[in-house]
């Protein structure tokens, strides 16, 4: 894994901080698929992507949905599905390579969800948080209690960040040290400035999970115990703090029950909860189509829209989170072609954004509208009137004079109907993207054969997904897709995608961008030029205590994006999460903040949300 060599030890330790981004990349390609979504950060990535936060808000008016419910529990147990073997799985969040997203966000509490139906935090597990300076002050409910009936203290909470930071949490990259206060207050002394959006955001992947009676054996021993300890597999009791408590799992099954020690288990009105476990794909759209109803609810799954359309009637979508996370271009820039910014704007002008949404499925995407490294929703609110000055290369138009017009004042030429390097290189090269994922699929598709019709020799190389990541790993590649926003709530802060492409940590730079040396480019106002250190005026952005102080240096960070392109932006999406209404009554209104909090099938019956059908 690459680390720069730019200071910046005092705003946070840097090979804590490619944690971050590495595990939400992780995550966002696990989630992908509709999977189990394995996290590989300790601290829980939350699968959010909706903004940040931005009008200040701390979400300490937010409420969790615990003020009455039903108290009539129907004896029902909700089936979820789930693409993997339950034995092969664990709640041991800190468990690297088998801990379950979907699991973990059933079984526990978490400290904050962000709705991005409000663009606001709600508060769960915590009472309030506040801001001051650099300390952080967590302050929790104190009704919170463990399914075994103990109560939830910060005893456990500072179990739960000594392991975290044994593990090399992300959480430990704003953190010099902790404080108990009291039985319910906890505070986080800050490693330096740091705008509270990015610590709101990662407490918001936290939950009450780490019950000291169960990890405080791992206190003195090494990492790897607790990141390879199955919890399920022990003689140590497993304990939750959510609305569902832990039964029992084999290889089909993973049994969860109404944990009656929730605080807000009056909302929750049916028994039971059990994930069914399928291997193929296409398992869960099988039994929305033919009636099976062998599940309930699928907290992920990407589905055609012909494929939805053949969906039972029963069967709801929700599809109103964004995923900050989506289909872009990357390029190897120590190959001689494509590491010449030149061919990478002609790319730019070729390549139909909105003809890529119109054939992989405009009911769930949506274009950048200015390729430049922050999500598609937020760009208007962080470039506000600089917008009109930055270059959006066409969202959909393919601009071919343009393009043409860029390789020529650099060199290049026709030859043979072919773009030729002044070196005499054709442009060629294999284009990677992963196999089996459709969607991805069309996309490539559709720019190959764009850019061969303008004069490139490009194939589509397909690969098996890990082989896919691999390459851009090792850097052997020349051009290919791959994400270019890491996902998760956080992308919608624009430090973590604008970082995401430059130092690329989850692929261990890869794509061999340097983003530490200085460029001098145009000058954002048109008149003259700048100059620019990418990798330094992105960490710059961590430094700013409010968005009003950040909002220049972003829209300077994302200045040198559009124009020097480390990687392309081009497509987002929104999720889809699936829930049947002929045996559960699903109680959502356009705006509900619930409607916004990733997942449906999780979040919703603990607000009550999600009901049983008596």
């Amino acid at each position: 894994m690459s680390d720069s060599t730019n200071e910046y030890s005092d705003v946070v330790d840097r090979r804590k901080f490619l944690t971050l981004a590495g595990a939400s990349g992780a995550a966002a390609l696990a989630g992908c698929g509709g999977g189990d979504g394995t996290p590989t950060d300790g601290s829980g990535s939350d699968g959010s992507d909706g903004s940040d936060g931005s009008d200040g808000s701390d979400g300490s008016d937010g409420s969790d949905g615990s003020d009455g419910g039903s108290t009539n529990v129907v004896d029902k147990t909700h089936v979820s599905a789930l693409q993997a073997d339950p034995t092969n799985r664990t709640l041991n969040t800190h468990n690297t390579q088998i801990s379950s997203e979907p699991a973990r966000r059933l079984a526990f509490d978490r400290f904050a969800a962000y709705s991005f139906e409000t663009r606001e935090f709600q508060l769960a597990a915590l009472d309030d948080w506040e801001f001051d300076g650099e300390t952080v002050t967590l302050t929790f409910r104190e009704d919170l209690s463990w399914s075994d009936g103990s109560d939830v203290t910060t005893e456990d909470i500072d179990v739960q960040f000594q392991i975290l930071e044994k593990v090399g949490s992300a959480i430990w990259g704003y953190v010099e040290s902790t404080e108990v206060v009291d039985d319910y207050t906890y505070q986080l002394n800050l490693t330096g400035p740091t705008n509270p959006v990015m610590v709101k955001h990662q407490l918001g992947n936290m939950w009450i999970d780490t019950p000291a009676a169960a990890f405080e054996q791992f206190l003195d021993a090494d990492a790897a115990e607790v990141q390879q300890w199955n919890w399920e597999d022990s003689d140590t009791e497993v304990i939750t703090s959510g609305a569902w408590a832990y039964v029992d799992k084999n290889q089909q099954q993973w049994n969860f029950e109404r944990n009656e020690e929730f605080h807000s288990i009056d909302n929750v009105n049916f028994s039971n909860f059990r994930f069914d476990s399928y291997q193929e794909a296409s398992v869960p759209q099988q039994d929305f189509t033919t009636g099976g109803k062998r599940f309930d609810s699928q907290w992920s799954m990407f589905a055609a829209p012909e494929t939805v359309n053949a969906f039972q009637d029963y069967v709801m979508e929700i599809r109103s989170i964004p995923a900050k996370w989506g289909y872009g271009m990357i390029f190897n820039h120590d190959d001689p072609i494509f590491g010449d910014r030149a061919v990478r704007q002609a790319i730019a002008h070729v390549v139909n954004r909105e003809e890529l949404v119109a054939n992989a499925g405009p009911r769930t995407k949506f274009p950048a509208s200015v390729p430049c490294g922050i999500a598609p929703r937020d760009i208007e609110n962080w470039l506000g009137d600089t917008q009109s000055n930055f270059e959006d290369y066409g969202v959909g138009s393919t601009n071919t004079e343009e393009a043409t017009q860029i390789l020529e004042d650099a060199g290049y030429s026709m030859q043979n109907g072919t773009w030729t390097s002044p070196d005499g290189e054709p442009i060629s090269a294999d284009y990677l993207t992963p196999g089996g994922w459709t969607d991805f699929t069309t996309m490539t598709e559709t720019i190959v054969d764009r850019l061969n019709e303008f004069g490139f020799d490009l194939s589509v190389a397909s690969r098996p997904t890990s082989d896919w990541q691999g390459a851009f790993i090792d850097g052997n590649f020349k051009v290919g897709t791959l994400y270019w926003l890491p996902g998760q709530a956080r992308s919608s802060f624009p430090y973590f995608p604008l970082r995401h492409q430059i130092a690329l940590e989850a692929f261990n730079g890869g794509h061999n961008y340097d983003g530490e040396s200085e460029q001098t480019i145009p000058a954002m106002s048109g008149d003259g030029e700048m100059t620019v250190s990418p990798l330094a005026k992105v960490d710059e952005i961590a430094t700013k205590s409010t968005n009003e102080e950040a909002r220049p240096i972003v829209q300077e960070a994302a200045w040198h994006n559009n124009y020097d392109l480390p990687m392309l932006s081009l497509v987002s999406k929104f999720e889809q999460s699936w829930l049947t209404t002929d045996e559960w009554n699903v109680d959502l209104e356009e705006g509900d903040p619930e409607r916004g909090i990733k997942w449906p099938p999780f979040w919703l019956p603990r607000t009550g949300k999600l009901t049983a059908q008596e």
